[in-house]
């Protein structure tokens, strides 16, 4: 009967892991696009190199252990290279994304056993890493490019002429300035968030397609971003002067990106329904409170790394009902049920 063939534990549909890469892969697509048009060749550049460094690296750690290159086909490395290679500033020196790349693999992934075994995200970390140990070129973005000024495209080398801060940045250093004061001051220009609006509607659209193939829950990201919005909101009415607003939080930084891409990693994060909620929640939080109180503008990636530390606790007290149990059992050993 039809009904049993649907019926639990049975899967009508599977996708491999090198399939579910690809989709993810493709999904990122459009924000690559139009991270490339807004800032420049050099996005691409970066995506590139963090690639061939993870891809080489995954290489030769298979080689040292004597394991099958097979295991590169299954596109893990190269996706950790593609996220790594987005978060990264067009005008960051080449050997940034190399570096990243060798720490994600060699040191995020594979020392604690490879795909499957990591509790940190590999590209979250590397990125991480980046950030405090080279924060200056990490932190200039440079000015987007419009249509009158797409000449910037034809040299790379002239890259570092026109960087500047990116808005979550240009906030977080405005000082005492008042909100009114700052937007009328012209520190944060209106090009600046009309390029980060439209890459976090490139964002949305790939985790839409994301979302449609089923590869991803949706209680993550709108439990994320609902978290983002409520905590930014009540952060803001507290302090309406000197507090960033709602919006600013999603139109200039990478919570979409985020939402969509990191959080949902099935290896690094919760694995129960009621886990995945709680786990974007604190990375939400999280969020606000570092941008909020903290030293970092961003704070997207230290949010993620410390939720993934916290994420077999939450597996443990959100572990579902067994079958024919009146519980969730809490303990590892093997538990009879309830008469």
């Amino acid at each position: 009967m039809r009904w049993m063939q649907l019926a639990s534990p049975h899967t009508l549909h599977s996708l491999t892991t090198a399939q579910v890469m690809r989709q993810v892969m493709l999904a990122c697509l459009p924000g690559i696009a139009a991270l490339s048009f807004f800032f420049g060749p050099g996005v691409l550049i970066n995506i590139l190199l963090a690639c061939l460094s993870c891809v080489a690296s995954e290489a030769l750690v298979l080689y040292w252990r004597q394991r099958s290159w097979r295991c590169l086909h299954d596109g893990s490395a190269l996706l950790t290279g593609l996220l790594l290679g987005i978060c990264l500033p067009a005008t960051a020196p080449w050997w940034i994304p190399i570096s990243g790349g060798f720490f994600a693999i060699l040191c995020a992934k594979q020392l604690f056993g490879g795909l499957g075994q990591n509790p940190f995200n590999p590209a979250m970390a590397a990125y991480a890493l980046l950030l405090i140990s080279f924060p200056l070129p990490m932190s200039q973005w440079p000015l987007p490019l419009t249509l009158d000024s797409i000449e910037g495209w034809r040299s790379v080398a002239q890259l570092d002429g026109w960087t500047g801060a990116t808005a979550l940045d240009a906030w977080r250093n405005k000082g005492l300035l008042m909100a009114d004061e700052f937007w009328a001051s012209g520190q944060l220009l209106p090009e600046m968030l009309h390029a980060w609006a439209w890459i976090a509607g490139a964002w949305c659209l790939g985790g839409g397609y994301l979302l449609w193939r089923r590869l991803i829950p949706w209680q993550t990201p709108v439990a994320f971003f609902a978290t983002i919005f409520l905590a930014g909101a009540l952060v803001w009415g507290w302090d309406t002067s000197h507090q960033a607003p709602p919006w600013l939080h999603f139109a200039a930084g990478s919570v979409v990106f985020a939402g969509f891409f990191i959080l949902t990693d099935p290896v690094s994060g919760a694995t129960s329904l009621r886990g995945k909620v709680y786990f974007a929640m604190g990375v939400g939080l999280l969020v606000i409170s570092i941008r909020t109180w903290g030293s970092y503008p961003d704070g997207v990636a230290f949010s993620v790394l410390l939720m993934n530390a916290a994420a077999p606790a939450l597996d443990y007290f959100t572990r579902p009902r067994t079958y024919g149990q009146r519980k969730a059992a809490r303990t590892m050993g093997h538990r009879e049920p309830k008469e």
